[in-house]
């Protein structure tokens, strides 16, 4: 594996070590050579590598690159997860009988499961809060001391009768697994003993995210002095704070674990060197981001539109723009600070025929327990391939556990594979019969519970939640007046397989994510910053942080789009920022 001098310092420590990377400095491919170096001290002893990064499709990327450059057997000394799947399998999941309120057992309540979809809706309407403002529960988390971290109108009061509720039916939501974990960890030293013999390494991505419970978490293990840390980070993409993440726990526990803090990873494989001077501009960094290798040749300036219809903007400069330099639209995104903005704009967008990817892209809720399924089977019977199948049988795994509450691992055997190709020779059978996405989602529900309860995948008491499922679904298209006669199984299939779709997304949702052309839109005062930041510092500062990454996201096309006519909300004053310094040349006419 090639490495840069300054990634091969990093991995040849043998120290612990805080380590400070810069956008697309290459840290996943540090973060796997330093995976395989730390396995060469474990191999051939009962002890393990614990990898802990903040996503599950970061999980995935680490995982896949892991299988292409370790030996055979490595991935029985290593554990690469997310801090919740970390703490579910090595704690709660082990001593859970220990909580008076989970003595008898306990199941997950992901936000996209039936019962967390109930339990939040019915504290919501007995707190006379909108029902559809469920997704916002999903960003509570939890302090040390169990309080629970807040915003918009999801109070304190409102988190903790959601929590009871939960507890009250053996439930136990993502920020739930991490409190109650080190609530058994604090309770019982016995066990982070354990943990700390078990791992003698344990590296953290994304480090800059990781919340004040969760550090409290590892200096627990950190303390038995037996187990040595590496942490990736940086501070400049700390955005967060709404979860309890702050840039400050970095240096904090660096300062726990007395790790050495001369590694810096400030070489960008991503990003033109106009972009990153752009970036720099906003946040300087010590010692300065430059562009390195093949991004350190691309020549195009990033520009700003300024427009009071971003739609036509689109249209008109950006996707212009892209086909002049031959870049395929599934390689770029649209980004917002939030969805509010990106909804309509998707509608527009997708209603104009340009293929989309995201918010405001599906007709219908991705939260109904058939949606994900029906999308990933109607993508293979357009475009059949051998890796979609392990996507179906994934999405198979994730609405049985969503429609009965127990994940049923029979999907991973012989027979549940049998039970896939069932499910999409029965689709393909379908479609003949069926060309409209209504007529086929309707027709594949009856047929698909009849097979899933006689083969026992289903219970019977659950064998009409496919048909539920369909029915709320088009519930929601006729709310939001789909030509549902216009849409097709084909139009189904797109929303699985985003390959050729123009993606659109939140920043935060992008975080991780690069793409070789990016427009940021709706970037207005009050909307970022957050209006809220105007009387608290952190927050503005976290604002700035926001948009670093929104534009670090960008390789070769980046542009910006306002609107100076909207005057309650005038443009962000960060752009005053990144356009200075005699840029005035990259800001392009109005588009009006």
């Amino acid at each position: 594996m090639n490495l840069t001098t300054e990634q091969r310092k990093a991995v040849l420590a043998s120290d612990n070590a805080l380590i400070v990377a810069c956008p697309g400095s290459g840290k996943t491919r540090t973060i796997i050579a330093k995976l395989i170096r730390c396995i060469d001290d474990v191999r051939g002893t009962p002890r393990k590598v614990a990898c802990i990064t903040y996503t599950n499709a970061a999980v995935d990327e680490i995982e896949d690159r892991f299988r292409v450059h370790g030996a055979a057997g490595d991935e029985d000394y290593c554990e690469v997860s997310t801090i919740h799947t970390f703490c579910l399998a090595n704690v709660l999941a082990r001593f859970y009988w220990h909580l008076p309120q989970y003595e008898n057992g306990f199941r997950v309540a992901p936000p996209d499961s039936q019962d967390y979809v109930r339990i939040a809706k019915q504290t919501l309407e007995s707190r006379c809060i909108d029902s559809t403002r469920t997704e916002e529960l999903e960003l509570i988390n939890r302090e040390p001391d169990g309080t629970p971290t807040v915003s918009g109108a999801i109070t304190a009061a409102v988190a903790n009768q959601f929590w009871e509720r939960l507890e009250q039916e053996g439930l136990v939501d993502f920020p739930n697994i991490v409190y109650w974990s080190y609530q058994l960890m604090v309770n019982r030293a016995s066990i982070s003993h354990a943990l700390a013999c078990r791992f003698a390494w344990i590296l953290v991505d994304e480090f800059q995210d990781t919340s004040a419970l969760q550090v409290e978490i590892l200096k627990l293990i950190a303390a038995d002095g037996r187990t040595r840390f590496c942490l990736v980070g940086d501070p400049h993409q700390s955005i967060y704070g709404f979860a309890g993440a702050r840039p400050s726990l970095m240096d904090e526990f660096a300062d726990v674990i007395a790790a050495r803090r001369d590694f810096s990873l400030s070489g960008n494989f991503r990003s033109s060197p106009a972009i990153i001077s752009h970036a720099e501009r906003l946040l300087p960094r010590t010692p300065p981001m430059e562009a390195v290798g093949n991004a350190a040749l691309l020549a195009e300036q990033p520009f700003c539109v300024d427009s009071d219809d971003a739609f036509q903007t689109i249209i008109s400069r950006f996707l212009k723009v892209l086909d002049g330099l031959q870049i395929p639209y599934g390689r770029c995104a649209i980004l917002a600070p939030s969805w509010f903005f990106l909804f309509p704009l998707g509608r527009r967008l997708s209603e104009y025929g340009v293929p989309v990817f995201g918010i405001g892209a599906r007709p219908y809720k991705r939260q109904h327990v058939f949606a994900l399924l029906a999308e990933q089977i109607c993508s293979y019977i357009a475009k059949p391939s051998p890796e979609k199948i392990a996507h179906v049988e994934r999405e198979l795994f994730f609405m049985l556990a969503r429609a009965t509450g127990n994940p049923n691992y029979r999907v991973f055997s012989y027979s549940g594979r049998r039970m896939v190709f069932r499910l999409l020779k029965g689709g393909e059978r379908l479609k003949r019969d069926h060309r409209d996405a209504v007529g086929w989602l309707r027709a594949a529900a009856s047929h698909y519970q009849e097979i899933l309860s006689t083969e026992e995948f289903l219970p019977r008491s659950c064998s009409s939640v496919l048909s539920e499922s369909v029915c709320g679904m088009c519930e929601d298209m006729q709310r939001r007046r789909v030509d549902t006669a216009a849409l097709t199984t084909d139009d189904l299939g797109l929303f699985a397989d985003p390959a050729q779709n123009l993606k659109l997304l939140t920043i935060h949702g992008a975080k991780g994510r690069e793409f070789d052309g990016v427009a940021i839109v709706d970037l207005q005062e009050n909307h970022l910053p957050h209006w809220s930041a105007n009387t608290d510092l952190k927050k503005l500062e976290e604002s700035k942080r926001v948009f670093y990454v929104a534009i670090t996201r960008a390789r070769r096309v980046l542009m910006y789009v306002t609107n100076s006519d909207d005057l309650r909300n005038p443009p962000s004053r960060f752009l005053s920022i990144v356009l200075a310094h005699g840029a005035e040349s990259t800001v392009a006419g109005a588009n009006r």
